[in-house]
């Protein structure tokens, strides 16, 4: 998973060709989740990133404040649009990293959650489960809380994931095994200051 927030739109040509090699190992999909105009967009495949010829394309394209990209190791599933992620409803756009029991957030998920499920993964059960939490506590970091506190009363490896409203970006790595599979790294920039430029050079002396 890749994901952005900057205070400007930018693309990520750069960071998505280097993400780019993650897809030898993660063959069963990738996709990639913006917004434009605040609504957001989601562009999917079922093949890897390393065969896509729309992923470099797409790489230069995408310009946006968030981006969040995916490539995809299936865990359940075959690969399909549908199972690739991000994933996107209303304004929310997710994408996962690990696996959870989609039989139990199932079995606690509302029927209008369960009619938008398109695909067999858990994930994106995950996704609809974490939002319904959203929709009944009135607070995101309450919600994702409430949402976890179930989750992790069943199966489950790595509860990694990226989710986005489109003004806000959040970031969880949570995982019960002591695996570099579900890390999850972080970097922050300050941004950039216009001025002048000053200085002397060595070889001209101005």
């Amino acid at each position: 998973m890749l994901g952005v927030i900057a205070n400007k739109p930018v693309d990520l040509e750069f960071s998505l060709t280097k993400f780019r090699k993650y897809a030898s190992c993660n063959i069963d999909g990738w996709g990639i989740g913006w917004y434009v105009d605040g609504k957001p967009e989601v562009f999917k495949e079922k093949i890897s990133a390393q065969q896509s010829e729309q992923f470099p394309i797409l790489s230069k394209e995408v310009c946006s404040r968030i981006i969040i990209s995916h490539v995809r190791l299936g865990s359940r599933g075959v690969p399909s649009e549908h199972n690739s992620h991000p994933f996107k409803f209303g304004k929310w756009i997710f994408a996962h990293n690990g696996t959870v029991d989609r039989e139990h957030l199932l079995s606690n998920l509302d029927e209008k959650y369960k009619r938008e499920i398109r695909g067999e993964t858990d994930s994106e059960v995950y996704f609809y489960w974490i939002l319904q939490c959203i929709e009944e506590s009135g607070d995101v970091v309450e919600g994702i809380k409430k949402a976890l506190e179930n989750v992790v009363k069943a199966s489950h490896s790595g509860l990694n994931f990226l989710l986005s409203d489109g003004s806000s970006l959040y970031a969880l790595r949570y995982s019960d095994k002591p695996s570099k599979d579900y890390s999850l790294y972080w970097l922050r920039r300050d941004p950039s200051e216009s001025g002048v430029l000053e200085g002397v050079s060595h070889e001209t002396k101005a």
